[in-house]
């Protein structure tokens, strides 16, 4: 059983369970396991079948989907506050994507068959687990409006604001390759590497190896409206 006072205050400024009713969060916490990945294990792969929902405490995790042609792409990067598995989870269906920690990551686990039982003694609690599929398919919709957008600084600058959101460091770095982010923005690695350095110059990113921070939050909004 869940009965972490920090790592409760985390979950309780999340747009999603932050505002369930304390009745919900209490149920949900008996069905929790705490579990913990290294950076580069995966929680679960493209075309598993679904066992359960993961919300991360620390740490960030990384979502990748094959297209047509198998290759693997990296579509988004969240961290402290991030719930994943429910769609697969309520559809009885496989996962849609596969997710990695790209850092060390601690994770609260709700296994499906204890969930279920939860939704079984509280049929009203389903409207609860709708609510968060409804918030991640915001995210995923964000996701696609925002490479939709012309202009490749921009969908760079859009993506930075996004995966900052996250808080994927608590010291403001956002760890993330250029290569995956060259294919969150869909440019070329050589664009991708131009564009940071332009933003870098104006003082609004900061870069580091396998890494990157926002300096200037504001700026680089009033950078995207100009």
């Amino acid at each position: 059983m869940f009965d972490s006072d920090d790592d409760m205050r985390i979950l309780a400024k999340t747009d999603w369970f932050g505002t369930r009713d304390s009745k919900f969060q209490s149920d949900l916490m008996t069905c929790a396991i705490q579990r913990t990945f290294d950076s580069g294990e995966t929680l679960y792969h493209h075309g598993d079948r679904a066992n359960g929902i993961h919300a991360v405490l620390a740490g960030a995790l990384q979502i990748t989907a094959p297209a047509d042609d198998g290759q693997e792409f990296v579509l988004h990067q969240d961290g402290s506050g991030f719930w994943i598995g429910d769609l697969a989870l309520f559809a009885e269906a496989k996962r849609l994507v596969s997710v990695v920690a790209t850092q060390k990551t601690r994770t609260l686990y709700f296994p499906g068959s204890r969930v279920e039982r939860l939704v079984q003694k509280n049929p009203e609690y389903i409207r609860d687990f709708y609510a968060l599929t409804h918030e991640n398919m915001k995210t995923a919709l964000r996701i696609m409006a925002n490479l939709a957008v012309t202009g490749s600084e921009k969908r760079l600058v859009l993506r930075l604001l996004h995966l900052d959101e996250g808080a994927l460091s608590s010291d403001g770095w956002i760890v993330v390759s250029q290569e995956e982010l060259a294919e969150m923005v869909a440019v070329s690695q050589p664009t991708l590497h131009r564009h940071l350095h332009h933003l870098a110059d104006l003082g609004l990113v900061e870069l580091g190896y396998g890494r990157l921070r926002l300096i200037d939050r504001r700026k680089l909004i009033s950078n995207c409206q100009s």
